[in-house]
This record gives C-alpha cells, structure tokens and sequence, in this order.
C-alpha cells in the first residue's frame, strides 16, 4: 500500500480516483524534490504512465499516462487538470499473455 502520510485531502483524492479507474498506484521513488507515484493497467497494451507529487507541498503537480506501449502519451499539469485527465481517461488493461501486435486488437 502507499503511504499517504504529508499528501493533501485533494492529491489523496486523485490516488483513489486512479485506483477505481484500475491503474494500481505504486510507489516510483523521488528525484529532485518530486515524489513520482507509478500508474499501470497491467500488460505490454495496459495504460500506464506516473503521477507527479511535490514532496514538501503533497500537491499533485502533473501526470503522463499512455495508452498502451507505442500509444499516444497524455499530459496534464495543476490538480484540477489531473483529475479531468484520470476522469475522462478509458483505462485499458491487457490481458495475460496476450500476442496481439497492436493495442487495438487487444481484448481484456
């Protein structure tokens, strides 16, 4: 589990709207003052990317997700932009053991 502790109620919020949306936050470390939280779906196909935390501030800051490995990389910076992303966002989870070329002909 991730440890909430020094995050505010709203960046706690967004944690849990990415965990009902399916991508499985974890812990990604902390370079240069910015503690990174991984997102993935699951699947070489699964959407993914990382959540972006002011370690000092607990605010989110940005985020990235991608749809799928070669898919189209989707950025959003500020709080209230994050959540309009993970909101609007069709996760996508691959299957296990899944041999389509493409994300497109993946079925989870």
């Amino acid at each position: 589990p991730l440890d909430l502790t020094g995050l505010t109620a709203y960046t706690v919020g967004i944690i849990r709207l990415a965990e009902k949306e399916g991508l499985r936050p974890s812990e990604g470390g902390t370079h240069r003052g910015v503690r990174r939280i991984a997102l993935n779906a699951g699947g070489k196909h699964g959407t993914f990317g990382t959540l972006q935390i002011g370690k000092r501030s607990g605010k989110v800051l940005r985020i990235e997700l991608i749809h799928g490995n070669g898919g189209i990389e989707r950025r959003a910076q500020g709080p209230s932009n994050v959540r309009l992303l993970l909101a609007a966002e069709r996760v996508h989870a691959c299957p296990d053991g899944c041999t389509a070329f493409t994300t497109n002909r993946c079925r989870p």
